[in-house]
């Protein structure tokens, strides 16, 4: 995803822009699950037991060091409505708090909202935290809380988080520590949108004096944090500075701040943390794997996440229209072979777009269904007979990669070998990375196009998350594909407020998008870290982007 507009319901999507993995050719293997140990610690990638989930690291007990932390993008804006990738998001976690957050477990735990309330299906109140000081040093109202939500309704500022607002019917402060959301229809996801960007808050009239400079190297942000924002060298660094006023007293910073360097280039974030010189990075190389588990300037770590690596169909008026074709391109797929060549055995094969990490209610019946799903690769003879059956397609599967997400170019290249090896025709259109984010926001870009990569990543464990980007109509269904019976189930799963319910809806809807396969899954990738030596406390799991990690960090 480029960095601008993207609508959809959550704000974070994880978009094939990142960059954030490189090709490895370490072997992989069986994923073992641990708890981590005195250390954390997880055998090598290319071990015969592969990456090891590490579940949580041991609470920091000592001050740490201001932090040097490696971002592969420089954020566009800091503004939370304009916060819809990883680097603006990784930092603001750490700057901007929402109503509710989601913790290190993936619980929903309250944050600058103390407690919420339902009293009838069109209506949330949220009673605010006392004492709450914004880094301005003034005191955060409702009225700042209500001012903040209500920007994501404002056409006029085009807020990327505005599906998340699209069932709002009006938002006010009704009390001196109270605010009120109405609804104009039964939305059972907007409470847990509170704990992504959609609900962060900021001061409002620190906010109005920086006008259009909100978010920017000179208008800053002003909002209620363990850290603030102190410095933005422009091309460089963003440095936060520990808020001192911060009203967690329990999870103050255990360090003075971070600093957080813009290192685009893949090889070059693994030199600097081999050489000592950052304190940790998230979406580390797939290239530096082996290297970093060697080292002793710090240690690498693997997470649970919600990500889902997917092949998008853009078109179903080509070569992808028919699906018995898609099926037999996706059971020629050798999944394992991507998962080994390109993320060191750091993924587990994927059966639905949704990943198993998505699993936060009605976990039961959700890994039910997934397992009841077919493998998603197969036997070659059966790809055949669907080709044969619904007839080569005229024209090539026209397939596009970018060779700045090094994976990329292998990924596409197993997919074409698959197709290829069912009788199919395909091509890769290898494009820079400008034009290749231009593929997610321009449709005359994806004209001659029939798939592209992308990774998604939930805000939050709910799959409705993911399937609600493949109902019609939706902006990020890129094909125009249709399914009234779909729609129905996730329309319907989105409203329902029992979680059980929601999983049998939802359960229901993964079998037609399994089965369509619009998006054909991939892999659902693990969640590495990389902390320098001495350094313990930060989540594995991935909530980085939601949730204060940075003040967890400190030393042993």
């Amino acid at each position: 995803m480029t960095v601008g507009p993207a609508p959809g319901r959550s704000p974070l999507l994880a978009l094939a822009v990142c960059a954030a993995l490189t090709v490895s050719s370490c072997s992989g293997g069986t994923v073992a699950t641990g708890a981590g140990g005195a250390d954390g610690a997880s055998s090598s990638p290319g071990g015969s037991g592969g990456p090891v989930l590490t579940e949580s690291l041991p609470a920091a007990t000592g001050e740490a060091d201001t932090l040097r932390w490696a971002l592969y993008a420089e954020p566009s804006s800091l503004d939370p409505i304009y916060s819809n990738d990883f680097p603006p998001m990784e930092v603001l976690a750490n700057v901007c708090e929402s109503l509710v957050k989601v913790a290190p477990d993936f619980s929903f735990q309250p944050s600058l909202a103390e407690s919420w309330e339902q009293p009838d299906s069109l209506t949330w109140v949220y009673t605010l935290r006392p004492g709450v000081k914004l880094h301005s040093g003034a005191n955060l109202t409702a009225e700042d809380v209500a001012y903040s939500l209500n920007r994501n309704l404002d056409k006029d500022l085009g807020s990327y988080n505005d599906a998340v607002y699209q069932n709002v019917k009006d938002i006010k402060a009704t009390g001196d520590g109270e605010v009120t959301v109405r609804l104009k229809k039964p939305d059972a996801l907007f409470n847990q949108s509170m704990a992504t960007p959609a609900g962060r808050v900021l001061g409002r009239a620190a906010s109005e004096a920086a006008g259009k400079r909100l978010g920017t190297p000179q208008g800053g942000v002003d909002c209620t944090g363990p850290f603030r924002l102190a410095t933005w060298t422009a091309g460089q660094s963003i440095e936060l500075a520990r808020f001192d006023g911060y009203w967690d007293t329990a999870h103050r910073a255990k360090s003075p701040g971070i600093r957080f360097d813009f290192i685009r280039d893949p090889a070059a974030r693994v030199t600097a943390m081999l050489a000592g010189e950052l304190d940790g990075s998230w979406y580390v190389p797939s290239s530096g794997f082996t290297r970093l588990q060697a080292t002793d300037t710090g240690k690498l770590y693997f997470g649970r996440t919600s990500g889902s690596y997917v092949g998008m169909v853009t078109s179903l008026k080509g070569p992808l229209a028919d699906v018995r074709i898609r099926r037999a391109l996706s059971l020629a797929i050798d999944r394992p072979g991507i998962i080994k060549a390109a993320m060191s055995g750091a993924a587990e094969p994927l059966k639905a777009p949704a990943s198993p990490g998505t699993w936060g209610y009605g976990q039961d019946t959700l890994k039910a269904a997934y397992d009841a799903l077919p493998e998603p690769s197969g036997p070659a003879d059966e790809a055949r007979r669907l080709v044969t059956e619904a007839g080569v397609p005229a024209t090539p599967i026209t397939i596009a990669v970018t060779g700045s997400q090094a994976e990329m170019p292998v990924i596409g290249a197993e997919v074409k070998r698959a197709g290829e090896s069912v009788g199919l025709k395909v091509e890769l259109r290898t494009l820079p990375a400008d034009n290749y984010n231009a593929l997610y926001s321009d449709a005359k870009a994806r004209e001659g196009i029939d798939m592209i990569f992308s990774l998604w990543q939930t805000d939050y464990p709910d799959p409705t998350q993911i399937y609600q980007y493949l109902q019609g109509g939706n902006t990020f269904n890129y094909a125009g594909w249709a399914d009234p019976e779909f729609d129905r189930l996730i329309g319907e799963a989105t409203s329902a407020a029992d979680p059980a319910e929601r999983a049998g809806l939802v359960a229901e809807a993964q079998k037609i998008a399994a089965e369509q396969l619009i998006w054909i899954p991939l892999y659902a990738p693990f969640n590495p870290l990389y902390l320098g030596k001495g350094l313990t406390g930060a989540p594995t799991s991935s909530v980085q982007l939601t949730y204060p990690w940075a003040a967890d960090i400190g030393r042993s």
